[in-house]
C-alpha cells in the first residue's frame, strides 16, 4: 500500500506526478514499454540531444548516450543542452546530468566516445540495448552502425541531413528506401545497398533542398534540428504504442 501523500518527500511527489499527463495520452501499456526499454542514442548534439530530452520527458526508463564531443560556442545556436556555463564540457556528461534533473524516472548512462567503423561492434557488444537512435554525421561510422544494427535485428532510427535547411514542416519519417532529395540519405542508402541492405531502418529526412551558403559554411537552424529530434522520439514512441 502506498504511503499517504502528506508523508511523501517532495521528490517522491514530483516523481509520482511526472508522467500523469503522458500516461493519460499514451496509455499505461505504451508507457510501461517505454520505461522498460534500453535505448541507445549515438550523438547527443542538435538532433540527438533533443531526441534524448523528448524521450526522457515522455517516460523513457533507460538511455545510453554516446558522443565523444565537448560543447563549443558554435553549438549555442541549436543544441538543447549547450550553454555558456558548459562550454568545454563533455556533451554526454552534461546531457546525463540535465536529464537526471528533468526526468526523475529516467536513468541515463554516458559513454564519451567518438564512434568509428572499427568501434561499432565493440560498442554494441558492450551495451545491452533494445533499440538504437543514430544521430551522427560521420558517414563511415553511420553506415557501419546501421549495418551492425540490421545484422543484429535491432530496431533502428536514423537522422539524415538537417543542416542548411529552413523549413521544419518539410521533415518526413519513412523507411530508408523511401528517402529522397537528401544527399546524406542518398549516400547512406547507396552504401548500405552495396552491403545488401535496402530497407528496415526508419529515417527522419527533409524534402527541402539544402541551401547554398558562401565559403562552405554549414549553416544550421534550431527549428529544423530540434523538430528532427522530436520527430525521431515521436516515431520511436509510436512504434512502441503500435506493438502494445
Amino acid at each position: 500500500m502506498s504511503e499517504p501523500i502528506e508523508q511523501r518527500t517532495p521528490e517522491a511527489v514530483q516523481a509520482s506526478a511526472f508522467l500523469t499527463r503522458t500516461s493519460a495520452l499514451l496509455g499505461e501499456g505504451t508507457l510501461a514499454a517505454l520505461q522498460s526499454k534500453r535505448i541507445l542514442i549515438v550523438g547527443v548534439g542538435a538532433v540527438g540531444g533533443m531526441c534524448a530530452e523528448a524521450l526522457a520527458r515522455s517516460g523513457a526508463g533507460q538511455l545510453i548516450l554516446v558522443d565523444g564531443d565537448c560543447f563549443e560556442a558554435s553549438n549555442l545556436n541549436r543544441q538543447p543542452f549547450s550553454a555558456q556555463s558548459v562550454v568545454g564540457r563533455s556533451k554526454v556528461e552534461v546531457t546525463r546530468e540535465r536529464l537526471a534533473d528533468i526526468a526523475p524516472n529516467c536513468r541515463a548512462e554516458g559513454i564519451h566516445l567518438f564512434l568509428r567503423p572499427d568501434t561499432v561492434v565493440d560498442l554494441l557488444d558492450q551495451v545491452r540495448t533494445d533499440l538504437v537512435v543514430d544521430a551522427i554525421d560521420d558517414v563511415p561510422a553511420k553506415v557501419a552502425l546501421l549495418e551492425a544494427c540490421v545484422q543484429r535485428h535491432l530496431p533502428t532510427w536514423s537522422a539524415m541531413g538537417a543542416a542548411r535547411k529552413l523549413d521544419p514542416l518539410a521533415l518526413r519519417v519513412t523507411d530508408i528506401s523511401k528517402t529522397q532529395v537528401c544527399p546524406l540519405a542518398r549516400n547512406v542508402r547507396q552504401q548500405l545497398r552495396r552491403k545488401g541492405i535496402e530497407k528496415g531502418i526508419r529515417c527522419v529526412w527533409s524534402t527541402e533542398a539544402a541551401l547554398s551558403l558562401p565559403d562552405g559554411i554549414l549553416g544550421s537552424y534550431m527549428p529544423v534540428t530540434a523538430t528532427a529530434g522530436l520527430v525521431l522520439a515521436a516515431d520511436v514512441i509510436a512504434a512502441l504504442r503500435a506493438s502494445n
